[in-house]
């Protein structure tokens, strides 16, 4: 019971979540601006669409960084995986691979779409995978950083 409200918190205490919430509150009560993005997105279909394999790759580089988080270079005593909340910062790079599976798969879709004249939801949804995979990988890049810092710290402060 713990583990799924600790996993239900990371799902919904988070910037990926944010970043949902914010689009689909823009396509629904100002779709006026996905209307204009899409006047503007027919003009170069061919080179947009492919935006959506971005998540893609951003996804490849999400998992190094997630093995970095839970398995550091720095941590030769496995000091981390013996940390009483392990399981909790091991939950939190789950759902944020998570995330950025959904996000790949909202962005796949958007590749199967003609472009020629794109329709509001198709911006949106390349948009919101865009954004979405983005904030999951800046998201790990700065949980590994701050791993590396507590690590640097514990190593600095041996005798």
């Amino acid at each position: 019971m713990k583990s799924a409200c600790i996993f239900f918190r990371y799902v919904f205490v988070s910037a990926e979540c944010l970043v949902l919430v914010a689009a689909l509150a823009t396509f629904v009560y100002c779709p006026g601006w996905f209307f204009w993005l899409s006047d503007r997105i027919g003009h170069q279909a061919e080179l947009l669409k492919y935006l959506g394999l971005l998540p893609t790759g951003l996804m490849v580089y999400d998992s190094t960084i997630v093995k970095s988080i839970l398995l550091p270079e720095a941590d030769k005593s496995t000091i981390l995986q013996s940390w009483q909340l392990y399981g909790n910062l091991k939950c939190g790079t789950v759902v944020a691979l998570l995330y950025g599976i959904a996000f790949v798969v909202a962005g796949m879709a958007a590749l199967l779409f003609n472009w020629q004249r794109p329709a509001p939801s198709q911006s949106a949804l390349l948009i919101t995978s865009i954004v979405g995979a983005l904030t999951v990988s800046g998201t790990l890049y700065f949980a590994q950083i701050r791993i590396e810092e507590l690590f640097r710290e514990h190593r600095s402060q041996k005798p």
